[in-house]
């Protein structure tokens, strides 16, 4: 047996916690691949749980830098120290450079001998290699509520802010001002954090590089003590609320780069819940363009809840086939765990 070693996002995924259900369902993915690596003679366990000479390979899940001043990687300082082959280290890019700049810092590659990435733009396949961020394709059953019953928007993210360049949680904030305003009986919002005052942890990484977004803060932070009306809580179950919903708002944490697609839109997909989406760059050519309402068709959010209510059921229903049909493709598995081993633990072409 070969033994893979990997550094999680954060401390308390160690001791394989990443792989630990029962910590958070959306570790099906990383459990999938775990399982999957297992039947082809390769054990997966987190860094801390191994002496790291024994490891074949180890993996980081981005460059992490742990507080405001840039405290070193230990595990990565460890290897090192310990004059572990460079060959044998690699990095995982899963973040977008607004929640980890660090990651995208070129004098950070020199530690990795391979480094995957989901942006096409920078793949040369000699050291910067290609893969699909992962999502759990396993849909299960899909609710089908009628478009009479349900109601027409939601927002689900938690609370969260950032002032580097093309960041999105700003705009999510105006959505959900503007339809908090205009149209409060068709839009609900849900997750973590809303009503609470903003934290100052969520600007560490734009102080970093812009130390004057402190006032733009300071103004959010106060605006955040307004609360949300909208808000209704948070979420037990992901899909079934977005299944109650004819519309998500998918906004990524970032757009204008190429790749860079998370569960936002995988998971409205799998609730019958049509996304408007705004992230990735080539999102057309990563997703079936009919399954979804791109944002950049309008002006502002008034033309989308004017495009959003004067659907009829025919059109939305059409939505929804093509959504199912995008499913039950082979192109789907190209986002799966499978794929995602391939890509990266085995290095297959």
């Amino acid at each position: 047996m070969k033994l893979f070693l990997i550094d999680p996002l954060y401390k308390h995924f160690y001791k394989n916690g990443m792989f630990n259900l029962a910590i958070d369902p959306a570790f099906i993915t990383s459990v999938n691949a775990r399982n999957y690596l297992l039947k082809k003679g390769i054990i997966l366990d987190t860094i801390d749980l191994h002496p790291l000479e024994k490891a074949d390979k180890i993996f980081f899940l981005d460059h992490q830098d742990f507080s405001f001043f840039n405290k070193f990687n230990p595990h990565l300082k460890s290897c090192l120290q310990k004059k572990i082959p460079k060959k044998k280290l690699n990095l995982i890019i899963t973040e977008c450079p607004v929640i980890k700049p660090e990651t995208w810092s070129p004098k950070n590659h020199t530690f990795y001998d391979k480094i995957f990435t989901w942006d096409e733009t920078i793949v040369d396949n000699k050291k910067y290699f290609f893969y699909y961020w992962v999502q759990n394709i396993e849909s299960g059953k899909i609710p089908n509520i009628p478009f009479f019953k349900k109601k027409l928007l939601t927002l689900i993210n938690a609370q969260k802010t950032n002032y580097l360049p093309n960041e999105l949680y700003s705009l999510r904030i105006k959505a959900i001002r503007f339809f908090e305003k205009k149209h409060p009986s068709d839009f609900d919002l849900y997750g973590i954090g809303w009503g609470k005052p903003l934290k100052i942890k969520h600007i560490y990484s734009a102080l970093k590089y812009k130390p004057h977004k402190i006032f733009s803060f300071v103004k959010d932070y106060f605006d955040s003590l307004r609360g949300f009306p909208s808000y209704k809580d948070q979420v037990a179950d992901k899909i079934s609320v977005l299944s109650k919903y004819k519309f998500s708002i998918c906004f990524e944490n970032m757009q204008g780069i190429n790749g860079y697609v998370t569960e936002k839109i995988f998971d409205s997909f799998k609730a019958h819940c049509v996304p408007v989406y705004l992230g990735a760059k080539n999102i057309d050519q990563l997703v079936s363009p009919n399954t979804f309402i791109d944002f950049c068709r309008f002006a502002n959010f008034d033309d989308l809840y004017r495009f959003m209510t004067n659907m009829d059921e025919k059109t939305y229903n059409q939505y929804l086939s093509n959504i199912d049909e995008f499913l039950k493709s082979t192109r789907i598995k190209k986002w799966g765990p499978q794929s995602f081993c391939q890509k990266v633990y085995l290095h297959e072409k």
